[in-house]
């Protein structure tokens, strides 16, 4: 199973760029993704069926060599959570070397896109697909919110604010806005 490099979250895109730097592929079977998540001393067959909001009897099923259809969910769970967790050192090194040189990152995304001005008017959200580079320091921004185990909202609200910083720039200040907003994310990919 390939690793597919978009997602329709903030965390798991980030997750999924990093899977770019990696040093050794991940787990690509389900049995294998399913040992190495295993491997923690604190991880559980309960814990992670909890965490992956699978069944553990399914989980168990496919340790002992049983393997689902193809459309099961527990393989894009497994998928998630293995990439999420996979090679944290290279990581946070690739983040590091990211930011010593510049902190370029490049965001693709197709969702609802909106803001409001601080005049007091409003655009409606529309259904946007842009590619757009982000510059210091919203970069450090969302590795520092990701490494701390920030939420989805959160790392949501930095994007937002990196997005109004890039997008909506004049002659070099940025426009007065009170918040731009990004819902229903439908694809989103960071390059760097």
């Amino acid at each position: 199973m390939s690793i597919t490099l978009y997602a329709n979250t903030v965390g798991e895109a980030l997750d999924r760029a990093d899977s770019r730097h990696w040093t050794r592929p991940a787990p690509r079977s389900a049995k294998a993704r399913l040992r190495f998540l295993l491997q923690p001393e604190d991880s559980s067959l309960p814990t992670l069926a909890s965490r992956l909001g699978i069944h553990e009897a399914l989980l168990h099923q496919v340790l002992t060599g049983h393997r689902p259809p193809a459309d099961d969910p527990l393989y894009p769970a497994l998928e998630r959570e293995t990439v999420r967790l996979w090679q944290p050192r290279i990581r946070r090194q690739a983040h590091r070397t990211i930011l010593e040189n510049g902190g370029l990152i490049t965001v693709s995304f197709r969702a609802w896109f909106g803001f409001t001005s601080a005049a007091g008017t409003t655009d409606d959200p529309r259904l946007r697909f842009l590619t757009l580079s982000l510059r210091e320091p919203y970069p450090e921004h969302l590795f520092t919110a990701r490494h701390t185990g920030a939420a989805e909202e959160e790392l949501n609200h930095i994007l937002g604010d990196a997005l109004a910083a890039c997008y909506f720039r004049h002659k070099g200040s940025p426009a007065a806005l009170e918040e731009v907003t990004l819902k229903e994310i439908d694809y989103l990919e960071f390059y760097y």
